[in-house]
């Protein structure tokens, strides 16, 4: 029975993995639809996000099926917990490469603004956070998972940034004002994938160390 349960738990990590995977492609597509201002892959985009949607159903019931038939304790339930609030969190962001995707037709359709350097490093550094959260997932790797969270303040920096330099645009050029608040949300949506890809790694340390570091829990227990 332990077997068993063992290999139900290994395949709720690969299903889950399969998803990140599926979720890192969309957010690829929709920066490179971005940048080409291509609506035809931004639709490819949506219809990527129903089958998230259907992967992260399909987890979270299995997840809650196995804890109501063999009600683990310890790493194996901090396992299951873990496991289904990385699911939600890969589906937000799913969410939010759809969200850049309606940003697109805007883009095309709006007046050319500068070329904004820093979303596409913005990008670069959200991608590497999202992949390097899932293999300290996948490999139980709390050290690991600990410099990812430590990443986020960068990301959210370079969004800082990143507004300043829309604002300048709008106040120097008002008729561009659409196609930067387009930028503006882009912006935004890829410090809220920092952001999940951050949580992903406190359940990382939460189910490798049973620590909890969300909301600095830990200082305010010092």
């Amino acid at each position: 029975m332990d077997r068993h349960f063992d290999e139900e738990l290994q395949t709720v990590k690969r299903k889950l993995v399969e998803m990140a995977a599926l979720v890192e492609e969309s957010i690829t597509k929709s920066l490179d639809a971005l940048h080409k201002k291509n609506e035809v892959i931004a639709n490819e985009i949506r219809a990527t996000d129903h089958n998230i949607d259907e992967m992260e159903i399909a987890i979270e019931d299995t997840c809650i099926e196995l804890i109501a038939r063999h009600q683990p304790v310890g790493s194996d339930l901090r396992f299951l917990v873990g496991a289904i609030k990385m699911n939600n969190d890969l589906e937000r962001m799913g969410d939010h490469s759809v969200n850049i995707a309606d940003c697109i037709k805007y883009v095309a359709e709006g007046p050319p603004i500068a070329k904004i350097t820093n979303i596409w490093s913005m990008a670069r550094i959200v991608k590497e956070m999202l992949r390097e959260s899932v293999e300290s997932f996948i490999h139980n790797d709390a050290a690991r998972a600990q410099k990812v969270c430590e990443r986020d303040s960068v990301v959210d920096e370079m969004r800082n940034e990143t507004i300043r330099i829309l604002l300048t645009y709008m106040l120097e050029e008002p008729e561009k004002i659409g196609s930067a608040i387009q930028y503006l949300l882009v912006a935004k949506n890829l410090e809220r994938i920092a952001d999940l890809s951050t949580n992903i790694c406190e359940d990382v340390i939460y189910i490798a160390q049973a620590r909890v570091i969300k909301h600095h829990a830990e200082e305010k227990k010092a």
